[in-house]
């Protein structure tokens, strides 16, 4: 029983309690008590004991609380044999004080006293384990008092309640040891967190609020031992038995200890964090050393790349669904294909690099020395949900080469290497590996859809060699794209390439075009080939209206993605490789084109091979429209060539809009000046920020 005071009323043990809550007074008390002499405990098997005797003896109320698989398959006996004694002292002391004693901080500093040469985890490990002793043989009698004869006689003995009775009560105190459980957990986690950790600053508070955090979870313990022991010491029918202040001390201590609870949790999630942090940051910090290092082959830096720690064969095969270990990729050029997870209904883009890809591995005589390999790059919030998995499966079976199984098998310090030593900004981008995994080529699709695997290995010298051997034709602006347009090549035929979106220019263009073509008896073909300024799904209506009024040829859509993204590709290459478009007519005759793409309608004339003009379509069709004022001239030179020199005699016109051309600047060197096609002056550089909403 707890003891009354001199005038025969019983303390109020909340009014207790709020006295005692100094915490500054209550830590150098218990501060005093504390003189570790270097004897350690295995923390983590007590608690796991702990719980196993929870779980085996208390009601369904702790049992639901805790996760079955965590619980061991049988007690360590090791650890209960070398602990026994002091488990059993302090339990013996604990029911001592309980029975003698009124006094519940008295009892705390008695009993962390008796635990003076322990580490702070390791007293409240043991404290918790005494009780649990205690706790489990009360719960024993209530559960087996009517199948046992034994159980009966002690249950008499001890007094022990009808639990039905006390329903609430007991919910009561088996959410406090479920708080005190777990704060005993959180402390025994801050302990084996690294001393750089602990010694943090911002961590030098939380560490000093666990000697307090201790004390209150030590009182909560005495409680809970007490209140036991007064259910099984009393009638708890007796009105001296004040249930409802111990209920409030009750309350009050659960509350002490979840709000110590809340701050240790808040404080291991940020020390994990960064133990994270730092363990990327070096994860990462390897890898750049790793890649920059050199290697008789590239299995090294292959494994660090797409298999981490993971024993799983890394990658799968779009065709076969084989999953083939890293070896297969051993002493090979590596493509890495780098991109987010696609819609494959309209991804043209895979799908002409997949025709690419197949004509390689087929005809090629550099099939065996390369392999591409897809790495999908998904938040690691979205990497295990259905939609992902379902999307990462098809995405799969679409591509024909190697993808990695699982995005989950690019760790995020190397998801970090692609972005900050790739440059990869959630667009997709071709990364070379050469055989001994060195980085060749930090994008390498504009190269492919230039020359496609001609460009092999896709290195700075390839580049800079094949440009070398190029000269402003058409086939370079259509290679790869119409067999039928490079047979009109072959045949010298005049041959009209034009774009733009307005129906009615084109319309008069091309009829006017035909009839001068006619006029002049020349073998005249005319090829619309879309335009950048508008997507190729807004365009429908426009090809449709061509085709069914028969204005001129018409590529497939697939065909003009191609023309533009080469187009595009060309211009860019030319940058890498350090060209001056003050002195490189290719790279003038690629910006022009662009450049009056974004303006309009626009027309490129050549005769076979020989590119001829290209000028703003309204411009042309004026031109052709006075075509009689100057027929004559056609009569002793080819009409190209003399419309060439009437296009370039034309006076600029006052209405004439502006030149413009944009950069995406993480696609690598942008030029640093550029002359205006029209006029022939500086162009003025502007920035443009543009979002496209993660499209």
């Amino acid at each position: 029983m707890m003891s009354a005071s001199v005038d025969g009323r019983r303390p109020d043990p909340v009014q207790k309690l709020i006295i005692m809550s100094d915490d500054s007074v209550i830590t150098k008390q218990i501060q005093d008590t504390h003189t570790p002499d270097g004897r350690e405990i295995d923390c983590d098997s007590v608690l796991q004991i702990i719980e196993e005797f929870l779980y085996r003896a208390v009601p369904l109320g702790i049992q639901a609380a805790m996760q079955e698989n965590s619980i061991p398959a049988g007690f360590t006996e090791g650890v209960l044999e070398a602990l026994s004694y002091v488990v059993n002292r302090i339990s013996s002391e604990m029911a001592y004080k309980c029975l003698t004693s009124g006094d519940a901080h008295q009892t705390v500093i008695s009993l962390l006293q008796l635990l003076s040469g322990y580490h702070w985890d390791a007293k409240l490990v043991l404290l918790l384990a005494a009780f649990v002793l205690m706790y489990s043989e009360f719960w024993i009698l209530i559960k087996f008092h009517e199948s046992s004869k034994l159980a009966s006689k002690i249950a008499i003995l001890k007094q022990v309640p009808e639990v039905e009775k006390l329903k609430k009560q007991l919910d009561g105190l088996n959410n406090l040891i479920m708080l005190m459980l777990d704060l005993a957990k959180y402390i025994v986690e801050f302990k084996k967190l690294p001393a750089p950790i602990v010694d943090l600053p911002e961590l030098s508070r939380a560490v000093d609020t666990i000697p307090t955090a201790i004390y209150w979870t030590a009182r909560g313990i005495v409680f809970s031992a007490m209140y036991t022991t007064q259910l099984t010491a009393a009638n708890y029918e007796d009105p001296a038995l004040n249930l409802g202040t111990l209920e409030k001390e009750l309350s009050t201590l659960a509350d002490k200890i979840r709000s110590s609870n809340e701050n240790l949790q808040k404080q291991l999630t940020y020390c994990y964090q960064i133990i994270e942090e730092k363990k990327q940051k070096s994860a990462y910090e390897d890898l750049v050393r790793l890649v920059e290092t050199p290697h008789i082959d590239n299995m090294k830096v292959l494994r660090a790349l797409i298999s981490g720690d993971n024993d799983e064969p890394p990658l799968i095969e779009g065709s076969t669904k084989r999953t083939p270990n890293l070896d297969i990729l051993r002493k090979k050029y590596v493509l890495f294909l780098i991109s987010g997870l696609f819609d494959a209904s309209t991804s043209t883009d895979l799908y002409v690099l997949g025709q690419i890809y197949m004509e390689a591995k087929t005809y090629s005589g550099i099939r065996n020395e390369f392999e591409l390999v897809w790495i999908p790059i998904v938040d690691s919030v979205q990497i295990q949900t259905e939609v992902t998995k379902r999307q990462l499966a098809i995405c799969q079976e679409y591509v024909p080469w190697y993808s990695v199984r699982q995005p989950s098998f690019i760790s995020e310090p190397v998801k970090r290497f692609i972005k900050e030593k790739f440059h990869y900004r959630n667009r997709q981008i071709l990364v070379v590996m050469d055989p001994q995994g060195k980085v060749s080529s930090l994008n390498a699709l504009h190269m492919m859809w230039i020359w496609g695997t001609v460009g092999f290995p896709f290195t700075e010298i390839k580049e800079q060699v094949l440009w070398q051997e190029e000269t402003w034709r058409l086939e370079l602006l259509v290679n790869g794209i119409d067999v039928n347009l490079l047979q009109w090549i072959r045949s010298g035929r005049y041959i009209i390439l034009y774009g733009g979106s307005d129906l009615q220019e084109i319309s008069e263009f091309t009829v006017t075009a035909r009839r001068i073509g006619h006029q002049l008896g020349i073998p005249l073909e005319m090829v619309y080939v879309g335009t950048t300024v508008k997507s190729l799904q807004e365009l429908r209506p426009l090809i449709s209206d061509i085709k069914n009024q028969r204005l001129s040829n018409c590529w497939e859509e697939v065909m003009m993605w191609f023309f533009w993204t080469r187009v595009g590709s060309m211009l860019l290459s030319k940058i890498q490789v350090e060209a001056k478009d003050e002195q490189d007519a290719v790279m003038q005759e690629l910006e022009k084109l662009l450049m009056y793409d974004r303006m309009g309608t626009w027309a490129l004339f050549s005769k076979g091979s020989d590119v001829m003009l290209t000028g703003r379509g309204p411009v042309l069709l004026h031109l052709l429209q006075k075509f009689d004022e100057w027929k004559e001239n056609v009569e002793r030179r080819d009409f190209l060539i003399e419309l060439k020199d009437q296009y370039n005699r034309l006076p600029a016109a006052d209405d004439h809009p502006c030149c413009d051309l944009e950069f995406d600047h993480t696609a690598g060197k942008t030029p640093e000046s550029m002359i205006c096609p029209e006029c022939h002056r500086s162009m003025e550089q502007l920035a443009v920020f543009t979002c496209c909403h993660e499209h």
